[in-house]
């Protein structure tokens, strides 16, 4: 592959003198396709894209688009060093970012445009000079020369169907037919607590220290600086311009000193020699560039949309932006065309925008000297707190199962901006609603702990509404529990009070619950279970109009569950067997996939518990497999933990070392989830740990622990005994069945009743899955049954 020639003509008098600019005939600068100071990062799903969209035979123009410093230039360098421009190709750029005058690369534009004016002879003629093949030709920081360079490129694709155009720039050109790749900044987690090795396989985080060496080349990450590089790359939105300029200044100062400049404003980000592909000097200069090059009318739309601290929906500008009609959605999409609005799709597949973190800063500033500032800002709030107002209730027991916040981790920005409104505004009431809804999406100690301080901030503002104020003592509660903080049992005797007086059995059984889990983690069994069962006696009641929803619908299925789980500490293991059936029995009824996986998973650790067996290992094997899909279910540690103690009790442990990591992966989930160790766990745990490090040697223990946070699931699953396990028919079947039923089909009617899957099913069973799916019809037609769920009830209740 040719590398190419470079078009940039420094003066009038070069582009004046380039005849023959399709054949690139001119210098060659060291900086396009040259050496890069860094490798590619974090990019690799968009070269894909790139390369994918170019080997299309209809991409016949192409236009990489960003925000400015996202890497355009870089991404692009990249396809065409590893991929060429095909046999016998070329590349021919013309990177006007290298022209010193604007009118300049006019110029050049302007003489390019006569060789075609006439018709596609010349064109013919130049390619007739580059020969067969397929030729790219490349155009670069065309910013400035957009309106002369898109007419021209229309002319060119039409002179010269067989080449292929590629631009590069903020802006797209508009061209039908052109195909847009979009690049965003990279990404920096979401997560608001992180360990260091999570930490350090952020991309964002990865270009900062790649950069950072470059400066200092003994700089890594630790354990005291992680957070604040981290930090400092979610600040700058982790756009790659900022990245290396930031990690430039590690050369004589720590990136704590770094952050708290810029998050100061008294440094701005600069560099001070040339940079190989940007055209800015630093941050400002950047910024700069482009709002000049911004409509007035889309300034203002700009400065307005800068009132969200995150990502938006056009559904939000709409609620918050007085007026907001047809033109300003045309202004919108003028600035996604711009790179300065950075469209995504949401989970539930609306469009969100975004707004990149150093335009939004400019833009807010500008926001806080209009008119219009105060009164956008009530209206912020009022939107926010409408949608925390009508976010669905928790059901009983939900929190910590899984259970999908209405609000994603990107809103917490905007929710803690109303939130401060209406804390100025004095309004107890809104502070409370807006509370629990960040308490929903709060995950690790620290949101937790900012949570928390918010909720009773609520709470001495005053909150006037009965109910309302009995959920947020509620929400303080719970978020107090999770830090292990003694205030809990305190906020939620109060809670269940305060519902008892407005006649809300839902929201006492719910507290009685909490109230249970609070004496269940300081280890207080007996208080436990005194809770559980007095929350299901709730639950035996008729339900009284005027509650927050059905106390025996999800109450009566988690305290259920829950007491299992004591008596399973308590030592009764037969009552927590019962239990753990009735509450598995429950969920496969409303066939709830989570709820009825983490019955199972309770139900099968009672069964190890109980008895040292290949089936009950089996089981639990199984279970566990389940419940580690359930990314966020709050036993997802516990049950790293059990499987400990039950190989322990059982004297089955063979590697201390995959023990002792199965253990950290444990602590490292509880801590990523702000999950405090209940008190009997924490006795076992330490009391193995210490046997391991009796074990092993000081160094294996280290080891094996830290590398604990790096372990997946699957892995931590090996320390289970592979052994074949089957089931057989005892004596909980009833008779009847057990005649009715061939042996092979009471198998089969027996893992299914044990929740499984047919393709677990004929895995444990080594049968085909369509076997098992026969096998199945047969116990369903002979035992009159239409569902699995009634096979399951049937085979309990004879």
């Amino acid at each position: 592959m040719s590398a190419g020639a470079v078009v940039a003509a420094k003066e009038h008098e070069d582009a004046s003198g380039q005849d023959d600019l399709l054949v690139g005939r001119g210098a060659s600068p060291a900086g396009y396709m040259g050496a890069t100071p860094t490798s590619l990062i974090g990019r690799t799903r968009d070269l894909d894209r790139l390369a994918t969209v170019l080997s299309a035979p209809e991409a016949g123009l192409v236009t990489v688009t960003g925000p400015a410093g996202v890497g355009k230039s870089r991404l692009v360098m990249e396809y065409f060093r590893r991929f060429g421009s095909g046999p016998d190709g070329t590349v021919e750029v013309f990177d006007f970012g290298r022209v010193a005058d604007a009118a300049a690369g006019t110029l050049m534009l302007r003489r390019l445009k006569e060789q075609f004016h006439e018709g596609a002879t010349p064109a013919r003629s130049a390619l007739e000079l580059l020969g067969p093949g397929r030729h790219t030709v490349l155009f670069d920081h065309y910013e400035d020369v957009a309106d002369e360079l898109s007419p021209l490129l229309a002319e060119f694709r039409r002179s010269c169907p067989q080449v292929r155009i590629v631009t590069v720039g903020t802006a797209r050109l508009g061209l039908y037919g052109e195909r847009v790749v979009r690049l965003r900044p990279l990404p920096t987690g979401h997560s608001a607590e992180a360990d260091l090795p999570a930490v350090a396989r952020i991309p964002a985080v990865e270009l900062f220290v790649q950069c950072a060496r470059s400066v200092r080349p003994e700089f890594k990450l630790t354990a005291e600086n992680y957070r604040h590089v981290l930090a400092l790359c979610r600040l700058v939105g982790g756009l790659p311009f900022a990245i290396e300029l930031a990690a430039a200044q590690v050369k004589l100062a720590e990136p704590d000193l770094i952050l708290e400049r810029y998050e100061r404003g008294t440094g701005d980000l600069q560099r001070i020699d040339r940079h190989p592909y940007s055209r800015h000097s630093g941050i400002s200069d950047m910024v700069a560039w482009v709002f000049a090059r911004l409509r007035a009318d889309e300034r203002l739309l700009l400065d307005q949309l800068a009132v969200f601290e995150g990502p938006f929906t056009t559904r939000a500008a709409a609620g918050v932006l007085a007026g907001f009609d047809a033109t300003g959605y045309r202004t919108m999409e003028r600035l996604i065309d711009a790179s300065v609005l950075i469209p995504d799709e949401r989970p539930d597949g609306e469009l969100s925008l975004s707004i990149p973190s150093c335009f939004r800063q400019a833009a807010a500033r500008s926001l806080a000297l209009l008119p219009a500032h105060e009164t956008l800002r009530r209206a912020h709030g009022e939107y926010f707190r409408t949608l925390a107002a009508a976010r669905p209730a928790a059901e009983p027991g939900a929190t910590g199962t899984g259970r999908r916040p209405a609000f994603g981790p990107e809103t917490r920005a905007d929710l803690l901006a109303a939130f401060a409104y209406w804390r100025e505004a004095g309004d107890g009431r809104s502070m409370a609603v807006l509370a629990g809804a960040l308490r929903e999406q709060s995950t690790g100690t620290a949101q937790t702990r900012q949570c928390l301080r918010l909720t009773e901030e609520a709470l001495r503002a005053g909150v006037e509404d009965a109910r309302l104020h009995a959920r947020t003592l509620e929400a303080a509660g719970e978020l107090a529990m999770r830090l292990g903080s003694g205030a809990a049992r305190g906020f939620l005797a109060q809670a269940r009070d305060a519902y008892r007086a407005v006649h809300d059995d839902a929201g006492v059984v719910r507290c009685l619950g909490l109230l249970g889990d609070e004496a269940y983690a300081v280890g207080d069994l007996v208080r436990a279970r005194r809770r559980f069962e007095e929350g299901l006696a709730v639950t035996a009641l008729p339900a009284r109009t005027g509650g927050t929803g059905d106390p025996a619908a999800g109450g009566g299925r988690y305290l259920t569950r829950r007491l299992a789980v004591v008596l399973r500490e308590a030592g009764n293991l037969a009552r927590a067997d019962e239990l753990a059936r009735t509450a598995l029995a429950a969920e496969l009824g409303r066939e709830d996939f989570g709820g009825a996986v983490t019955a199972r998973y309770v139900l099968a650790s009672v069964r190890l518990l109980e008895q040292d067996s290949a089936e009950a290992r089996a089981l639990f094997a199984d279970a566990a497999e389940q419940l580690g899909g359930l990314a966020d279910a709050a036993e997802r540690p516990e049950c790293l933990e059990l499987l400990a103690i039950a190989l322990y009790k059982w004297r089955r442990i063979t590697d201390w070392r995959l023990l002792t990591a199965t253990l950290g992966l444990a602590n490292r989930l509880r801590r990523r989830q702000g999950l405090a160790r209940p008190r009997p766990l924490t006795e076992l745990t330490t009391a193995i740990l210490a046997t391991a490090s009796q074990e092993l040697t000081a160094d294996d223990y280290m080891w094996a622990w830290r590398s604990g946070a790096e372990m997946t699931w699957e892995a931590a699953m090996r320390l289970m005994p592979a052994e074949d396990a089957r089931p057989v028919a005892g004596s909980e079947v009833p008779t009847d069945v057990a005649d009715i039923l061939t042996k092979r089909e009471l198998e089969v009617a027996l893992l299914v009743s044990e929740g499984l899957t047919n393709r677990v099913i004929a895995r444990r069973l080594g049968i085909a899955e369509w076997t098992v799916v026969n096998h199945l019809r047969k116990v369903m037609r002979k035992l009159g049954c239409q569902s699995r769920v009634q096979v399951t009830r049937r085979l309990a209740t004879g």
